[in-house]
């Protein structure tokens, strides 16, 4: 998915650890939510820099995305001058284009609007459940038929009171307003990308200082409305002739709607060579976006048992025969498994499977961390969702060896 705004960090060794004020100047990118910011810094206080290598820097990169967000309380009645506008590039062809105005005098509040991302499905099925009907007419060149059919929609008071959250963002230069999505106003609360990179940061900076293991934020990648972050620990565990184990932990959030805020166990697995895959593991805590602080607390205690599963997940890894010479078998069988993944493009599906097939398996005897480090080798400029999609897959293709 291509975003308004995205940006990327990758560690450095010996990039600095953020200040208690560098910290807590994430909790300044969120405007409007008094309450929530109180209970926010109550249930997850820091009172001193982090010891999390990295950090500074990352937090300076985050707050390149300086996008213009907002959001309004709004029914199908604050909708007007509705239309579709035909778009080359992107999986949808077509993006809502409409006004936004007030309730009671009509006055316009957002001139000129565009859905991206998922932004017109979203509204139009959460206001009236007609997506793929708009889909058909569309296709079949029946638009001026649908916008009249929304028109009149509109008039019906059984439909159009109906209240969501819309989310609003301004491109980088302000002259462009868009949708980026439409959420259910009762249930969603906004734990947005700085809430969760904070909550993140105290999580390991308090798990480093508990286990007295020093941890680095190994990745980050963050756009205007998805943020994924990977931490490792700094030293690592011997395994094999030659082979460590790191694990940490990833961190992925959407503003969009479409996911919760997930905690996963990771781990990175490398040999003296330099051949090395990381693989997403177990899924340890998960915040729906209409909790409150003290149930996300209650959730985020599975991430009181990350130094078990630290452990758990070494544990594991030793059974993983990593040296062991891979066979035509296991080829054919890693690639079946690669053709099935969903979610991810076939190109990439593709160009994987292709990489495994012209291994000359009689010309170099392959093992199964050098086999895993080729479609490693594929994620590294990968869309970061995909990424995830993989990484979770590697842990169960792994354990078939």
């Amino acid at each position: 998915m291509a975003y308004l705004n995205k940006k990327d960090y990758l560690y450095t060794e010996n990039d600095p650890q953020a200040s208690k004020e560098d910290t807590l100047s994430l909790l300044d990118r969120v405007t409007e939510q008094n309450e929530l910011l109180k209970n926010i810094k109550k249930e997850f206080p820091l009172n001193e820099d982090l010891n999390i290598g990295g950090t500074k820097l990352a937090i300076n990169v985050f707050h390149e995305i300086d996008n213009k967000k907002y959001d309004y309380n709004l029914s199908l009645n604050n909708l007007e001058n509705i239309n579709f506008k035909r778009v080359a590039t992107g999986k949808n062809n077509y993006r809502i284009v409409f006004s936004v105005v007030s309730e009671e005098d009509k006055k316009t509040l957002i001139p000129n609007v565009e859905t991206i991302y998922d932004a017109k499905k979203k509204l139009l099925d959460l206001l009236l459940e007609i997506n793929k009907f708009s889909d058909f007419m569309l296709k079949n060149d029946k638009r001026k038929e649908l916008v009249d059919e929304l028109a009149s929609l509109s008039k019906d008071s059984d439909i159009n009171n109906k209240i969501f959250n819309f989310r609003f963002i301004s491109s980088k230069d302000g002259d462009n307003e868009f949708l980026r999505s439409v959420v259910t106003q009762s249930r969603y609360k906004t734990y947005d990308n700085p809430i969760i990179l904070y909550i993140s940061l105290i999580l390991i900076h308090n798990l480093s200082k508990d286990i007295d293991k020093d941890f680095y934020l190994n990745s980050m990648h963050v756009s205007d409305s998805k943020l994924n972050a990977s931490f490792l620990e700094k030293s690592g565990t011997k395994i094999d002739e030659g082979i460590i184990v790191t694990t940490g932990l990833i961190v992925s959030n959407s503003e969009l709607g479409d996911g919760a805020a997930k905690f996963n166990a990771v781990y990175k697995v490398e040999n003296k060579d330099g051949k090395k895959v990381t693989v997403m593991r177990d899924e340890l805590a998960t915040i729906n976006h209409g909790n409150n602080p003290d149930t996300i607390k209650a959730k985020l205690k599975g991430l009181g048992n990350l130094e078990q599963n630290r452990k758990d997940t070494i544990l594991a890894v030793k059974e993983i025969k990593w040296s062991k010479e891979v066979t035509e078998k296991d080829v054919l069988k890693l690639m079946t498994l690669i053709s099935h993944v969903r979610n991810i493009p076939s190109k990439l599906k593709d160009s994987m499977t292709k990489s495994i097939d012209q291994i000359d398996l009689t010309k170099q005897a392959y093992n199964v961390l050098e086999i895993f480090d080729k479609l490693d080798g594929f994620l590294e400029k990968e869309d970061p969702d995909i990424t995830l999609i993989l990484e979770s897959r590697f842990n169960k293709w792994l354990t078939k060896f």
